[in-house]
């Protein structure tokens, strides 16, 4: 039961819900069925147990994209709650060290364990829920995310102390230090909000460069290509709100990572036919033709072209985020053809990207399947078990090499030279990327390497859950950690900057005027779906199911189309997504 309750309170910590103050609390009653309990072993199963419930729940966006990845790293990953209850239980018991001195060293150990490696995943640490508590998350510039999970699990300690000194007092042998931990626990607490209140005014800021971020909302799908968007549809939209972002005036436009899909590499696009055979053979399924890989190559060409003609159009530089494919006919041991997921740096008057970073640590089977090169047997069976892979596509990326940092002027300070790192995605989430970029070579002393962090990702796989919100709150942690602003620019995401305080300062929306029209079109998408219902219930009547599909298509050609085409033709996916479905309803009455 205790731990039960501590599970319903874990439930709060993250977004959607997003209970900040649950953090000092949600992990009391755990611990004091860790330090309490006689059973042992019923111990670390029930911590066991509470940690399957932690990550099912606060993962749940996983499922999504990859059930079988969900179902797989919940109870990997819950192995780390028994292996904190251990030390916490053995000091305990055997010396009676205060809760508060121990739970801390040991949470905190098992956060870092579970977050470093080729399966690292630093998502959901206790610390993130500090987020918008700007006092509180100050001293990540010490001691990163893991320092501020640290005081607020002592804080949990020392309210566990206080809740089982009274019940073991006539047992002074198993008494705790009570003292201790308290002075400690105050210390530390006390300690913390007078660094986090010097630390987050905005005394040490100054004006920047007018950086406009990018993000529309193309949800994505892995198995699914009928309910895609057209490549040729997101391209356009981007395009589209590109231009209204340069209209602005920024000295700088960032796009997010891969919204668009295609290859503009110049290696690709300047492929001969001889070289495009070559990679059509290693990298794509038996059914594509060469003529396919002909119009991925020009639309990719297209794509280029279009943004550095809008750059040397309004003399803004553009962040871009596409794929990258390159046939390596000297590899050793053997030819092969290597993916990559880039970023790319285009500006005015030129015709090539000026900058390319290689995305370094790339997400296991999201984006590599282990065993490429070393044991290609075992690389092919677990490849075969993939959505994309059991369809015959080689989609595992390679690494890049270099920490490619992006230089650019902005017009609005006369010109003066910033530096950028642009982390793709996942990489947001992991601080040693961040604290490379940052640090550098070591050339520029005391300086930092960069001036600005530009996180682009695509949170379009993940839809419109949980998730998108949870990665904002880690990329807050990586402002402060680095004392650097941050500008994300997110498909189907929370886009915005952040300030080196930890403050948001503000979020992509859509204006008034854009609300307004969208209304509309939420009305005539309500109707739809009381059809649809409606439809549902009718399957074996045919006069009525005849008369409801009269009326949903009478609602989507006059209701639908046109508050949609008035919206901009950067929304012109929603009548281009529901067309097809009701045409499959069509197939399917006949």
């Amino acid at each position: 039961m205790l731990t039960g309750a501590s599970l319903g309170l874990f439930s709060l910590l993250f977004p959607p819900v997003d209970a900040w103050w649950v953090a000092y609390i949600c992990l009391v009653p755990w611990l004091v069925a860790v330090c309490t309990a006689r059973r042992t072993g019923f111990v670390y199963f029930t911590s066991y147990l509470l940690g399957l419930g932690f990550f099912l729940v606060h993962i749940r966006w996983l499922a999504v994209t990859t059930l079988p990845g969900y179902l797989a790293l919940c109870p990997a990953y819950a192995v780390a709650f028994p292996l904190a209850a251990w030390p916490i239980r053995h000091m305990y018991r055997r010396y009676g060290v205060s809760i508060a001195l121990l739970a801390p060293v040991a949470w905190v150990a098992m956060e870092y364990l579970r977050s470093i490696g080729p399966m690292g995943f630093p998502w959901a640490l206790i610390g993130h829920s500090q987020y918008k508590i700007l006092t509180m998350i100050q001293i990540s510039d010490l001691v990163g995310a893991y320092g501020v999970s640290f005081v607020v699990v002592m804080v949990n300690g020392w309210l566990t102390d206080l809740l089982i000194q009274p019940i073991l007092i006539w047992r002074p042998d198993r008494a705790t230090r009570l003292p201790v931990g308290s002075l400690t626990t105050l210390l530390v607490v006390v300690g913390t909000m007078i660094y986090g209140s010097s630390q987050s005014s905005r005394q040490h800021m100054h004006e920047g460069a007018k950086v406009a971020v990018v993000q529309h909302d193309f949800p994505m799908y892995v198995d699914d290509r009928a309910r895609r968007t057209s490549s040729e549809t997101v391209f356009e939209a981007y395009l589209a709100l590109a231009r209204k972002a340069a209209a602005e005036k920024p000295d700088l436009i960032v796009l997010p990572e891969t919204a668009i899909t295609c290859f503009v590499n110049e290696s690709f696009l300047d492929a001969t036919p001889e070289v495009l055979e070559e990679i059509r053979q290693r990298r794509f399924p038996p059914t594509w033709r060469m003529s396919d890989l002909k119009a991925y190559q020009a639309f990719g060409r297209r794509v280029l072209d279009s943004f550095q003609a809008l750059s040397t159009e309004t003399g803004i530089p553009i962040v871009l985020g596409f794929s990258s494919l390159e046939w390596k006919p000297t590899a050793i041991p053997h030819p092969r053809v290597e993916g990559f997921n880039s970023a790319f740096l285009v500006k005015p008057e030129k015709t090539r990207p000026v900058a390319r970073y290689d995305k370094i640590h790339l997400v296991l089977f999201g984006e590599y399947v282990p065993f490429r090169y070393s044991y290609h047997s075992i690389y092919k069976w677990l490849n075969s078990m993939t959505p994309w892979g059991a369809s015959g596509i080689e989609y595992s990326l390679t690494p890049g090499s270099e920490y490619t940092v992006f230089e650019f002027n902005a017009a609005s300070q006369d010109g003066r030279r910033y530096r950028m790192a642009v982390p793709i995605c996942y990489e947001e989430i992991m601080p040693y990327i961040t604290r490379t970029f940052v640090r550098g070579d070591g050339e520029l002393g005391d300086k930092k390497n960069i001036d600005m962090l530009l996180s682009i990702s695509n949170d379009g796989w993940f839809l419109h859950t949980a998730e998108l919100e949870q990665h904002l709150a880690i990329s807050v942690f990586r402002a402060v950690e680095n004392r650097i602003p941050v500008a994300r620019s997110v498909n189907t995401g929370t886009s915005g900057q952040i300030h080196p305080n930890g403050k948001i300062h503000t979020l992509v929306e859509l204006s008034r005027e854009a609300r307004e029209r969208v209304e509309p079109v939420a009305a005539a998408l309500r109707k739809l779906k009381d059809s649809a219902d409606l439809l549902d219930g009718q399957i074996d009547d045919d006069v009525a199911f005849g008369k409801t599909f009269e009326r949903l298509q009478r609602l989507f050609m006059d209701e639908l189309r046109e508050p949609v085409a008035r919206m901009g033709a950067e929304f012109a996916f929603i009548t281009e997504r529901l067309g097809p479905m009701i045409r499959k309803i069509t197939v399917k009455d006949l």
